[in-house]
């Protein structure tokens, strides 16, 4: 298999210091934009990236790498890269990027690291890129075994709800919604298997180029509103089992599955303190010290924020008063790419709202 071959191909890769990780991350800004303007330099661009009118998305793309890079560098995470890889490439193609495009990207990402960080630093990140260019075949063949969905493995009420999200038909989602939510469990079994499936397809489909980033951001909003609806219309209990705190990670805009886990664990008797999207870590530790709660739920949906969530692990681990606060994550990036809680090494990682309330309830006041 493809992926095997990436992976055993990652023996001898040295690891990367505290300091070169620091050294790209202090300068990904300008790194980025050197890459941006080698690539708009070539006569080739349209060719490579499919039209002109794709050089936006090829510079989010770029702004994408050096943060996800910037990551595989602070966590020596190269079997993520290796995972994550094959997937860059599918999502890309599928929006008219030619193939050809990743090894010029590539070498103009190692001149870049070259120009721009000390040589005794670069000299520890280059042989990253020196690798994802040798195994760019490799990447390419692997295509074939990523899984692929379809509507019709969407269980009936997720497929009824994504038609809703994507029409942004917000009576009917709402409706279904609370159709849903009649018995005891229904809030987390709506939450797990109707929702959640829904907006995975969702991003599936923008990365099929089958929807806009509009569509994906109406569709979002709509299932937003309906988080929104059923909060108002269920009764939150007294906080009876403790304080906790909800967020997504520093730097993570996806902030859908924090508000659905957040719901959740006010119905199952936490006091919440809900903190939407992109936490910084400074806020998150003061805030901690002053409420004291049980735990901390953090939602990463991107590979490239798991470092942030591993800081604010470290940070909590090497406080006096913080470290006896629990710490839970999830999120989509842990389905897509299972090598991502092997980089969290220490913290419990989380696959459903079911098992984030079982595990949680053993913290709780009493």
């Amino acid at each position: 298999m493809n992926m095997q071959k990436l992976l055993e191909s990652l023996t001898g890769l040295p690891q990367v210091s505290r300091r070169s990780a620091e050294a790209y991350n202090s300068r990904k800004g300008l790194l980025a934009e050197s890459v941006n303007l080698a690539m708009a330099a070539r006569q080739d661009l349209a060719r490579l990236i499919g039209s002109k009118t794709n050089i936006e998305l090829m510079q989010n793309n770029h702004q994408n790498h050096v943060q996800f890079i910037t990551t595989v560098l602070h966590l020596n995470a190269f079997r993520l890269l290796a995972s994550v890889i094959p997937w860059i490439y599918l999502t890309y193609h599928q929006h008219g990027f030619s193939f050809e495009y990743f090894p010029v990207a590539l070498a103009a990402w190692k001149q870049a690291v070259i120009n721009e960080i000390p040589k005794e630093l670069a000299q520890e990140i280059v042989p990253v890129y020196d690798w994802m260019l040798s195994q760019h075949d490799t990447a390419v063949s692997e295509l074939s075994n990523l899984p692929v969905t379809n509507d019709a493995e969407l269980p009936e009420s997720a497929a009824t709800f994504l038609n809703s999200i994507l029409e942004k038909d917000l009576p009917g989602a709402v409706n279904l919604a609370l159709q849903s939510t009649r018995s005891e469990d229904g809030l987390r079994r709506f939450y797990n298997t109707t929702m959640q499936p829904a907006m995975y397809e969702v991003g599936a489909r923008w990365s099929r180029g089958e929807i806009s980033v509009a569509d994906e951001h109406m569709a979002t909003a709509v299932a937003q509103s309906v988080v929104a609806n059923l909060q108002a219309k269920t009764a939150a209990t007294a906080g009876k089992r403790g304080k906790a705190i909800i967020t997504a990670a520093t730097n993570e805009q996806h902030d859908l599955g924090a508000r659905m886990a957040a719901h959740v664990f006010e119905t199952d008797g936490w006091e919440v303190i809900y903190l939407g999207a992109n936490m910084p870590i400074s806020d998150l530790t003061h805030l901690a010290r002053r409420v004291k709660p049980r735990f901390i739920g953090i939602s990463v949906a991107m590979p490239y924020n798991l470092h942030h969530v591993k800081r604010i692990e470290e940070a909590f681990k090497n406080d006096v008063e913080l470290k006896q606060i629990k710490i839970i994550v999830s999120g989509i990036v842990f389905r897509l790419f299972p090598e991502a809680a092997t980089c969290l090494d220490g913290i419990n990682v989380i696959t459903n709202l079911d098992e984030a309330i079982t595990m949680t309830r053993r913290w709780a006041v009493g």
